[in-house]
């Protein structure tokens, strides 16, 4: 693929995570919150949340049918596509900076190049992963106390892994432009 092809998908899958993002926050979690008394969906909290609060919010949805089905539609609807089009876009702006150069003095191996473009990969599925558990133990989801308990403790971790692994393929994408950016032909990463 070309550099302008993966420009021009890299500016598609742009506008399109922006446009999810908006739909999702806009539509979905604004609208829990208003009908879910003030309280905010598990998915919203960057800092992460514990078992504690999965079967607490578990509990509050199976007596609370209206937040439940706006979490249920958000599962259904843009959180289908939204973490495949981002974990797209990350990807291609890693092909944009092009991972490479040098490390701490030392040239970055293959290898290294290799599972730092497997993270935007690993993103998309973690976040699938915490879509699906969603789905497995929110209402109407009537799930035994195995999988509740299974799913509450898994959620969390699951969650901090996909912020974990977000963050640290921003930061590469970060690192890597402004080496390219500032080395003096403006094509190498370092």
């Amino acid at each position: 693929m070309t550099r302008g092809a993966v420009e021009g998908l890299a500016a598609i899958l742009a506008a399109l995570s922006l446009a999810l993002f908006a739909w999702i926050q806009a539509g979905f979690v604004r609208a829990f919150s208003d009908t879910a008394a003030g309280q905010s969906m598990l998915d919203v909290r960057i800092g992460g949340y514990e078992s504690e609060d999965v079967i607490a919010m578990l509990r509050y949805l199976e007596d609370h049918p209206d937040p439940a089905a706006i979490l249920h539609s958000m599962y259904l609807g843009p959180e289908l596509i939204f973490p495949l089009v981002l974990g797209g876009l990350l990807f291609c702006l890693m092909r944009l900076v092009g991972p490479g150069g040098f490390f701490f003095g030392r040239p970055i191996p293959p290898g290294a190049t290799a599972v730092i473009f497997c993270l935007p990969i690993f993103y998309t599925i973690v976040d699938y992963a915490e879509n699906i558990a969603g789905l497995m133990l929110y209402p109407p989801a009537m799930p035994s106390d195995a999988t509740v308990s299974l799913l509450a403790s898994l959620l969390p971790i699951i969650v901090r892994l996909k912020f974990l692994t977000l963050v640290v393929t921003v930061i590469l994408l970060a690192r890597f432009a402004i080496f390219r950016y500032l080395s003096p032909d403006g094509t190498r990463s370092s």
